[in-house]
């Protein structure tokens, strides 16, 4: 989903650009507390940080390092302990450890170089180690266990457009890729307009909405980037898209991952949470 067109009005400030090869749209009741090119600067450094698909970012020498201590950032070292939090909160559907089988799956370039291509000697699927069992940290330091890696693409998103209202100040809403944070009362008072897939437009105040799902992203002929732990293949719940509406950016993308990977069976869970307002879901036949 993305942010619905604010009336037009001078005090809406709002700024659009391709990044992390998705749209990333940025907006402001009143002039923003960060400019929006300092913001973009701040995400642009993120990707340098994350990206598994640059060798010399901080978690590839991460990955790198498995089975010794390593130093890790302020910034990772937070992203790392939200991944743990999830995976419990999650009760394991949403692990970043999953990146040895996204390679498996074919999953090896950034789609900004193209789709990805199935595996030409597939390499049979394994369940992904509970992520408590694998990542450790302690002080500034990180250790994976030996021959495990990780990715952080299915939090990072939602985290940073919660970061990204928080650097543009009280009366604001981000967009990327869809995953959607707001923040204040929206520029007519009733919070800002977020449109849906279903195409109702949904005004969000202190929240965040994201959707996740199976039909996009796909290569070969049924792999796509969501994996679930517990096989190790891309998911084939009952659920092929879920939208969530909830207290944060950062929630709201977790919860949708979990819900598709999980289908029905992790939706009741996933509701009863006190910071999950709402969940709109696509469903299937029977589980695969």
């Amino acid at each position: 989903m993305n942010l619905a067109p604010a009336r037009q009005r001078p005090t809406v400030h709002q700024h659009t650009s391709q990044m992390f090869t998705c749209q990333v749209t940025l907006a402001s009741y009143g002039p923003p507390v960060t400019p929006f090119t300092e913001v973009q600067r701040r995400l642009h450094a993120l990707d340098r940080r994350f990206s598994r698909f640059r060798p010399d970012s901080e978690l590839s020498t991460l990955n790198a390092a498995a089975g010794h201590w390593h130093p890790v950032s302020d910034p990772l070292h937070a992203m790392l302990r939200h991944a743990l939090t999830v995976a419990t909160a999650s009760t394991g559907l949403v692990n970043i450890a999953v990146l040895p089988q996204l390679l498996a799956a074919g999953y090896r370039r950034s789609w900004a170089t193209g789709t990805p291509r199935p595996t030409p000697t597939p390499v049979a699927p394994t369940p992904v180690a509970p992520l408590a069992d694998i990542l450790e940290l302690r002080g500034h330091t990180a250790r994976l266990a030996p021959g495990h890696s990780v990715d952080i693409g299915a939090l990072a998103k939602g985290a940073w457009a919660d970061d990204i209202v928080t650097w543009l100040g009280p009366n604001s809403a981000a967009s990327i890729g869809g995953d959607v944070a707001c923040r204040g009362p929206g520029p007519d008072g009733d919070g800002w307009p977020v449109e849906l897939p279903h195409g109702e437009t949904l005004h969000v105040r202190d929240g965040g909405v994201a959707t996740s799902g199976t039909a996009k992203r796909r290569w070969g002929t049924d792999a796509h980037h969501l994996i679930d732990p517990r096989t190790g293949r891309p998911a084939t719940s009952d659920i092929t898209q879920a939208t969530v509406h909830a207290a944060t950016g950062a929630t709201a993308d977790w919860v949708a991952s979990a819900a598709v990977i999980g289908g029905h069976a992790a939706t009741d869970h996933l509701t009863h949470r006190a910071d999950v307002h709402h969940l709109w879901l696509n469903q299937t036949g029977a589980p695969r």
